[in-house]
C-alpha cells in the first residue's frame, strides 16, 4: 500500500540524490526484494528526476510506470544483455530516447494517475475511513437504524438510490438511476452530474504537479463497489458488462460505490 511518503516525492532529504540522477539519462533502481507490488524511492526518484529507470525488483512494476515504455526492466538475468544493447541504442539515438521520457510532456498515462491518486490520503486515514465503513455498515443492519427507501416503483420502472463517494473520503453522497437504464454508462453519467453540481475538487488536485492535474474536466477511472483493496480497485475488479451492475444494484439494497477520478 504506498502513501506520498513512500512515493518520495515531496521529501525534502531526497532532493540531493534527485539532483545527481537528473544529471543521467539511466538510473539503476534495483530493488532489495523482487516481490510484487514492491517498489520504493529508488524507482520514484528516478522519475521525478526526468532518467529512465533500469529496474529489478516488482514484477509488475509496469503497473507503477507513467507509461509503458518510461521503464527498462530486467526480469531474469537472461534479460541484462538485452536491456543493456536497448540502453546503448537509446542513448545513440535521441529521438527514440524522447518517446521514453515523453510522458513528462503528454502527462502520464491515466492507470498512473489513478495509483497516485491513492497515495493522496494517507495510508493511517485510509485505514480509519476502512473502519469507519464497517462500524457504519453494522448499524445500519440494526433494527433501529432510520434510512431513506432504497428503490421505488411506479409499474414496471423502478429508480434505486444508491450512494458514491471520491476513494479517500468517508462521506457518502447520493445518486438515483432508473432501472430501464442501468448502465455502466449511465452510472458514470450519474456520478459526474452530482459532482459537477457540487463543484467538487479531487482529493489529489491540488496537491500534485500541473502534468498530473489535466483540465478542469472531472474524469472517471474506475467506479467499482464500496470495500475493496487498492490492488483490487486498481487491476482486479472488473464489472462483466451492464447486467453485472444490475445484478450487484438489486442484490444489495441502497448500494455503495467508490469512484477515482483521474
Amino acid at each position: 500500500m504506498l502513501d506520498s511518503s513512500s512515493l518520495g516525492i515531496f521529501q525534502t532529504s531526497s532532493v540531493d540524490k534527485v539532483q545527481a540522477l537528473k544529471r543521467y539519462k539511466f538510473s539503476l533502481a534495483f530493488e532489495n526484494s523482487n516481490e510484487e507490488d514492491y517498489v520504493t524511492e529508488k524507482f520514484f526518484q528516478s522519475l521525478v528526476a526526468g532518467s529512465v529507470p533500469v529496474v529489478v525488483g516488482a514484477p509488475n512494476i509496469m503497473e507503477f510506470a507513467p507509461s509503458l515504455d518510461s521503464v527498462l526492466h530486467v526480469k531474469e538475468l537472461k534479460d541484462v544483455q538485452v536491456v543493456a544493447n536497448t540502453m546503448k541504442y537509446l542513448a545513440n539515438n535521441p529521438e527514440a530516447y524522447n518517446q521514453t521520457v515523453r510522458w513528462k510532456y503528454d502527462g502520464p498515462s491515466d492507470y498512473f494517475k489513478a495509483l497516485v491518486d491513492m497515495a493522496a490520503v494517507h495510508s493511517s486515514c485510509r485505514l480509519c475511513i476502512h473502519l469507519a465503513t464497517k462500524i457504519r455498515e453494522t448499524e445500519e443492519k440494526s433494527p433501529g437504524f432510520q434510512n431513506r427507501p432504497c428503490k421505488c416503483s411506479r409499474g414496471l420502472e423502478t429508480v434505486y438510490h444508491l450512494y458514491v463517494r471520491e476513494r479517500g473520503r468517508f462521506e457518502m453522497d447520493s445518486i438515483f438511476i432508473r432501472s430501464s437504464d442501468m448502465t455502466l454508462k449511465s452510472l458514470e453519467s450519474a456520478i459526474l452530474t452530482k459532482y459537477k453540481s457540487m463543484n467538487h475538487i479531487p482529493i489529489w488536485k491540488q496537491e500534485r504537479p500541473k502534468s498530473i492535474q489535466g483540465d478542469d474536466k472531472l474524469k472517471i477511472y474506475r467506479v467499482y463497489p464500496v470495500g475493496m483493496t487498492q490492488r483490487q480497485a486498481l487491476y482486479t475488479f472488473k464489472w462483466k458488462g451492464d447486467d453485472d451492475l444490475k445484478r450487484y444494484v438489486e442484490t444489495n439494497p441502497c448500494a455503495k460505490f467508490e469512484v477515482i477520478f483521474v
